[in-house]
Order: C-alpha cells, then structure tokens, then sequence
C-alpha cells in the first residue's frame, strides 16, 4: 500500500482537512455539544467512566446508550479537560473514517483509484467537515457502521458481532443495521443460493448482536425503572413521518450537492456497462444494496423519533462509498484524475457555500462565525460586569451558564430566560434563535442597540432599555 501513490494523495488530503479544521480546536462547544453532550462528559469523567445505565444522572444522557460517553470521557479524563483535547478526539475519529474508507474500499474493489475517491467524496461534505471536530456521536456511528458493513462481507462475524454490539451500545439508531442484515443474508440464501449453514451462522450473529444490544435497556429498566428515556417515548409517532422523512431523502440524497454525484455516479455505471463492458460484480452490486437498504432503514428511523438532521451523517460515509463503486466502473486513461480533480473543485464549492450559509446550524461550517461572535459578546459582558438582568435566549443562556459549554468559567449572574420579565435591563439576540416574540418587544420596548458582535456573517446583540 506504500508504494500506492493515491496513498500519498490521501495523507496530504487529510493534513489538509486537519489545517482546515485547526481553529475549531480551540473553539467553544457548539449547540447539542455544549448543553447535552458535554454536561454528561464532563460529569461521567468526574465520577468515574461507565458503559453501565444509571451510572450518571439519566437527565444528562437521557436513556441513550453510553459507550460512546465513557469513550470521550475516558479521553478527557486521560488527557485533560481543555477544549483542544476535547475537540481532538472526534477529529481523530474522523481521521480514521476517512483511513478506514480508503483501505475497505481498497480490499472491496482492488483499485486504489476508487478507494481514494470514496475517502474524497466523504472528505468534501460540508456535514462531515462541520462535525467532525463536534463532541458528539454521528462521526462514530458512521465509523462503526463502515466497518460493520466489512466485516459482514468478510464473514469474519465475531469481529462483526463486536462492531456491531457497539454500534448497538452506542446509540438506537443502530438498530436499523439488524434488519439490514437480515435482508442480506435472506438475499444471499435465496438469491445468490449461499449454503443453508452460512446463512444460519449469519443469523445466529446477527440475532446475537440483537439480544446483547438489548441487555443495555434491559439493565436500564433494571436500574432506572424504564427501558426508554420517558420524553424521549412521547416523541415516538408517525403523525409528521411522511414530513421528517423527506427531510431524510433532502439530507442523505440532495443537500449539499450531493444530488450530483449520485447522478454523475449513476451516469458512470451506465456508460462503464454499456461502453467499456464493466460491470460491478454480484458481490459489489450485493454492498451498493446493502447500503441503500441500511440507508432507507436509517431515514426511517429518523422520521419516526424526535428530527435532527446531523443524525442523518452516519450514513453517509456508506453512501460515499457505495458512489464510489459506481464511479469505478469506467476505466478510461486520465478519468481518473479528471474525476478527482473534479470532485474536488465541485466539493471545495460546496464547502464554500457551506461557510458562508447565514443558517448556523450544527450540519453548516458557516457555525465557526457565530461561535466567535459569541465568544466575542461573553468577552464583552465578563469585561463589563453589570447587575443589571439580563434576558439569553436558551442556546446563550446554556453557554453564559454552563462552565462545561467551554465560554465562561464561572456562570454569569443575574440571567433569566424570561422574555417579558418587568426586571430585563439587557437582552441577548443570537440568529440561530430567531424569536417572534423578541422582535416584537424590540419595537414596543424601543430597546438600544449597546453592543454587537460580528464574525464573518454572524452577529450576537447585545440591547438595553432605553
């Protein structure tokens, strides 16, 4: 593999993504990091790291499964607590999706031009690039996900049990890898006529992994008196299901560019049949099913349960590489550089788009704007002290409260989430918390502009009573 030179194409693609991702490091957590992630972190790496439910307070984890808490708390228990070592590890992570992509592809396909492709196409998705220095769980699961799907075609099942166990441990939407599994295997027996003993052996694997996945909820009905975090059951239903899940399809198939590959891809396994007489095989076409199976399931599950659209990453990484197959199957002299070149330049288009996008969202690289400019105003405030009220909107009132949100190392006195509080001198206004009912008091209140923050952009205001 050393003397592969798209080997050394991917080394300088990745020290690149780590220069690009290198201020990031340093910077405060972001959305779901900061008031959900971090608070269960930092508390697990203070009483000790556990995979075992109820061994922090559910309302930190809210019921979800905890290998991937005790992972990142370990890390910062071993290694420290500062932002940078915490930022460190999902981009270490994400530096080994990207190695990983390459050498499973690599061992699918047997050309190295295809698994370099796979690593670029996940490489230039702004999702990806956005959260992948994010203390949270999505780069992860994409990572367990790929190499459950290897091992699975390897047929080295108790390295597939295991991957896949802690895919299961590591969050529920992991689940949907079950009968995925299923339905390939039953593809294989009847399909592919596979051996009645292999296809036992699968399931027996597969139904394995299930039940000791399960053993999480079983022991958390146990310990805690429930199987699924209360909150998190009321927002189980199908009432908007057909809504959240073309969101799934906009996210996984359209967004961000990705529309075009899936087409150009299409387009180039039709013209590699038709043109130049390749073919992907029964074995690679069975993977590309696979994955569209496992990706169906996954936007499935997310249009049924509480809608977030960084949930949507974990696929990804395998659609890439099933894209990548597709690509492959022309082989033309200079197509291949060609291809790359221009995955590259239509990718660096998109990242663009991505950091200038006025939504700061946690799936938009536009968000490193608006967490300067927040950290500009909570320089401001803590410079110029007032015990004077002051009204945050819920993301602001987390990061001027919470120490773990990596902006304050003391909470902020004198805070109130309470719009219409006689008692607000001050107020906080953020574009990702865009309120109808401040903009209106804006007016009626004829509030004063006394400070701003502004980073690329993205604003924090800072209004006063007149």
């Amino acid at each position: 593999m050393v003397k592969d030179k798209n080997i050394w194409f991917l080394g300088v693609a990745i020290i690149a993504f780590v220069g690009f991702k290198w201020e990031a490091l340093g910077l405060p957590f972001f959305w779901d990091e900061a008031w959900v992630y971090m608070p269960a972190i930092r508390t697990m790496a203070e009483v000790g790291p556990s995979v075992m439910p109820g061994s922090i307070d559910a309302e930190l984890y809210t019921g979800h499964p905890l290998l991937f808490y005790f992972l990142a708390s370990s890390w910062i228990k071993l290694f420290g607590y500062s932002l940078f070592t915490a930022h460190l590890f999902p981009l270490l992570l994400s530096i080994s999706l990207l190695l990983s992509i390459y050498y499973i592809v690599l061992k699918w396909t047997q050309v190295s031009f295809t698994a370099m492709l796979a690593a670029l196409l996940v490489l230039v998705q702004p999702i990806f690039l956005t959260q992948s220095t994010y203390m949270l769980i999505e780069v992860w699961l994409g990572l367990l996900f790929v190499w459950s799907f290897y091992f699975y075609f390897e047929k080295r099942w108790l390295a597939f049990g295991a991957v896949t166990l802690m895919a299961l441990w590591s969050k529920e939407s992991a689940y949907t890898l079950i009968p995925c599994f299923g339905i390939l295997a039953l593809i294989e027996f009847v399909v592919l006529k596979e051996g009645s003993k292999v296809f036992w052996i699968k399931i027996a694997w597969i139904v394995g992994a299930f039940l000791l996945g399960m053993g999480f909820f079983v022991l958390q009905k146990v310990n805690m008196g429930w199987y699924l975090f209360p909150r998190h059951t009321n927002w189980i239903n199908l009432q908007e299901f057909s809504y959240k899940f073309d969101l799934a399809i906009g996210i996984l198939f359209k967004d961000q560019g990705r529309q075009a590959y899936y087409l150009l891809a299409g387009m180039a396994a039709i013209i590699g049949l038709i043109q130049y007489q390749n073919k992907l095989n029964k074995t690679q076409w069975l993977k590309v099913i696979g994955i569209l199976l496992f990706s169906f399931g996954f936007m499935v599950f997310a249009a049924i349960n509480f809608f977030s659209n960084r949930y949507l990453l974990g696929a990804i990484p395998l659609l890439m590489m099933a894209t990548a197959l597709l690509f492959g199957n022309i082989q033309v002299k200079f197509y291949e550089y060609t291809l790359l070149l221009l995955v590259g330049i239509y990718g660096s288009f998109n990242i663009y788009k991505s950091i200038n996008n006025t939504h700061y969202g946690d799936t938009e690289l536009s968000y490193t704007h608006l967490l300067k400019a927040q950290v500009g105003m909570v320089q401001y405030l803590e410079q110029n002290p007032s015990n004077a009220q002051l009204y945050a909107p819920f993301l602001m009132l987390v990061n001027l409260n919470n120490p773990y949100a990596g902006f304050v190392k003391h909470p902020v006195s004198n805070l109130t989430s309470q719009l219409n509080d006689s008692n607000n001198v001050y107020y906080l206004q953020a574009p990702n918390e865009n309120e109808v009912a401040f903009d209106s008091l804006l007016v009626q209140q004829k509030l004063v502009l006394a400070h701003e923050e502004v980073a690329g952009n993205a604003w924090v205001r800072l209004y006063k009573k007149p």
